[in-house]
């Protein structure tokens, strides 16, 4: 058993000792891709999708250049919806994990659907029977906005009551949050399938999470025909490379994003050169950190 572990952690040892000298061969061989590939690292991007994005850029010597022309490509390839649901209405329904902020985002949605168009012609549907509250939430931003609401608990009782607001231009359908582990889910998707055909769902995922964590998201909502996604808590993250990441590998359009906590104020269209004009400022302010960091530990500065 010793001499195994002892092969095993000469084995470990052999391929980081190797790692590193291809990491170091291609620094010195591609100096400028090397560079490209670290920024795009530090924005959040995978090393899968920045592999494929830098081995199509044509041949330049001047990172500067190369780097904005690798900013272009990257906001030119997030989808987008270009503001679907408050232009064309519908029934849209908000599906996503625990705590995201999908009863907020309806909220928000609705709000600026009546803005735009008249309260009459928006309507509320809860689903969610898991979360305690969650009703009364509905409720209350229902009776705020001037608008109704019912509560559906199966593919039946949701039928009626999209059947009730079939004179609505608008029909927002929030629903319980779970985890994508939680086998619940499951049977609240089914109810979706099973409803007609006319239900839009769209993802909502928190920009705090980690390119893993979006990732498992993804998957576990893709049993449904997602239409597009609503990006949350931007302005809690400190990154948005991962979500940038996910989007376009999955290619997932991006519909709208969130901000913050207000009703209506903090939701906007997605636009993706603005997206990643973010995701850059996140990456600088994070690199000032860091050098404030390191500056300080070298000045042996102590926080408590």
């Amino acid at each position: 058993m010793e001499m195994r572990s002892e092969i095993k952690n000469m084995r470990g040892l052999l391929e980081n000792q190797l790692r590193n000298l291809t990491s170091q061969d291609f620094r010195a061989s591609h100096p400028c891709q090397y560079e490209l590939k670290n920024r795009l690292s530090q924005l959040g991007i995978s090393h899968g999708l920045a592999k494929d994005f830098i081995e199509h850029l044509p041949p330049q010597e001047d990172v500067e250049a190369l780097w904005r022309r690798l900013l272009a490509k990257l906001a030119i390839s997030v989808p987008v919806t270009e503001d679907d649901i408050l232009v064309n209405g519908g029934v849209v329904a908000l599906v996503g994990p625990t705590g995201v902020g999908k009863t907020t985002s309806v909220a928000k949605l609705a709000a600026r659907y009546a803005l735009r168009h008249g309260s009459r012609d928006v309507a509320l549907i809860t689903t969610d029977n898991y979360r305690i509250g969650a009703h009364e939430q509905i409720k209350a931003y229902a009776r705020i906005l001037g608008v109704p609401y019912r509560f559906a608990n199966s593919a039946e009782s949701l039928q009626n009551a999209l059947d009730h607001f079939c004179d609505r231009r608008l029909v927002l359908i929030d629903t319980a949050g779970m985890s994508q582990k939680d086998l619940r889910l499951t049977a609240q998707l089914a109810v979706l399938n099973d409803s007609v055909s006319q239900v839009q769902p769209y993802l909502v995922m928190s920009a705090t999470s980690s390119l893993t964590g979006l990732d498992e998201v993804v998957r576990a909502f893709s049993n449904i025909d997602l239409k597009g996604v609503i990006l949350t808590k931007i302005d809690e993250s400190t990154s948005l490379g991962h979500a940038l990441d996910v989007v376009i590998r999955h290619r997932l359009p991006l519909a709208y994003l969130s901000d913050g906590q207000r009703v209506p104020e903090d939701l906007q269209p997605a636009r993706g050169h603005e997206l990643v004009n973010q995701a850059i400022v996140m990456m600088q302010e994070n690199a000032d950190l860091l050098d404030s960091d390191l500056s300080n530990q070298s000045t042996g500065e102590v926080y408590s």
